[in-house]
């Protein structure tokens, strides 16, 4: 008595809204990279040769499909994994500096900005053509990288991704790519 049979329970219960687009964070704790880099100020200054723990996250805006799922996080988590590598115990020089003159002779790459000279191991550098080893470029950066790799994206329906880069808590930026139509 008073229990609802379940086709009968089915007709009074309001229909499900679909749910036309959806954001997944990916923000793992070891998507990550420690790297050495300097930053080139506006005012012709650079700062010392430093290190940072930079954390990366992503963003992803897509539909969600018929099963209840956007997409197979474990792809991308494996891609931003693997982006991070290439980076991850490096020294980063921006390429596309133009206060830098930068080249390699014999097995070191020699950095000159203005009347200083850094010469490091090449297998210590990660030359990157990037204008700046900011966290601005840094997510620009990955981000291409990212979506270079984007077979995935039209399979889902991505609609927008957005890439952040974090120096230390309280400091990061993000960068966005936006599908066209989107």
């Amino acid at each position: 008595m008073g229990m609802v049979m379940g086709s009968e329970r089915r007709a009074h219960e309001p229909a499900p809204i679909p749910i036309q687009q959806c954001s997944i964070r990916i923000d793992k704790e070891d998507i990550k990279f420690s790297a050495g880099h300097f930053t080139l100020f506006a005012d012709g200054a650079r700062e010392r040769l430093h290190g940072h723990n930079f954390n990366v996250a992503a963003i992803i805006s897509t539909r969600v499909t018929a099963h209840g799922m956007a997409f197979d996080y474990n792809i991308i988590k494996r891609v931003l994994r693997v982006l991070c590598e290439e980076l991850d115990e490096y020294v980063l020089i921006p390429t596309l500096a133009p206060s830098l003159a930068v080249s390699t002779v014999g097995r070191s790459v020699v950095v000159v900005f203005g009347e200083d000279e850094f010469r490091l191991p090449a297998d210590d550098v990660r030359l990157l053509p990037i204008r700046n080893t900011t966290v601005e470029e840094l997510a620009a950066y990955l981000l291409n990288r990212l979506v270079a790799q984007e077979a995935w994206s039209a399979r889902w329906g991505v609609t927008e991704i957005a890439l952040e880069v974090s120096s230390g808590p309280g400091q990061s930026a993000q960068c966005r790519w936006r599908s066209v139509g989107a």
